[in-house]
């Protein structure tokens, strides 16, 4: 799982995980990072409201929150606005007898279009 701290940095986020140089030259657009970042702070929290992360995706979660949480970022409110629409689906999901990974990649397909377009919306 990728996930880059905030979306003000256009870099990828596997160019600076693993040192590639061949992965620096490849860059995202602010709305690519945004919804790469958002979709997947949302699946991180999706998992977490099941049970807890482990250590790497507790830091790749908080790195998240950290970035965009107390500037009250639009990436923090596209990711709140989409983890609260997501969250019903899944519980629904899981209540009716479906896996909860499953139910977490069926709803990251539902959100990824308007996390994508939000994320156009907000880099303006």
């Amino acid at each position: 799982m990728l996930l880059a701290v905030g979306c003000s940095n256009a870099q990828s986020s596997s160019a600076t995980k693993t040192g590639d140089p061949s992965a620096a030259a490849v860059e995202d657009s602010p709305a690519q990072a945004c919804t790469r970042d958002v979709l997947a702070a949302l699946a991180l929290k999706w998992r977490e409201d099941k049970a807890p992360l482990d250590q790497d995706d507790k830091k790749l979660l908080e790195a998240f929150m950290d970035a965009n949480v107390v500037e009250n970022t639009p990436q923090y409110k596209i990711f709140i606005d989409h983890y609260a629409a997501g969250t019903g689906p899944i519980t629904l999901a899981i209540g009716q007898g479906g896996d909860h990974e499953a139910a977490i990649t069926k709803q990251l397909g539902t959100q990824s279009e308007g996390v994508a377009a939000d994320c156009t919306a907000a880099a303006g």
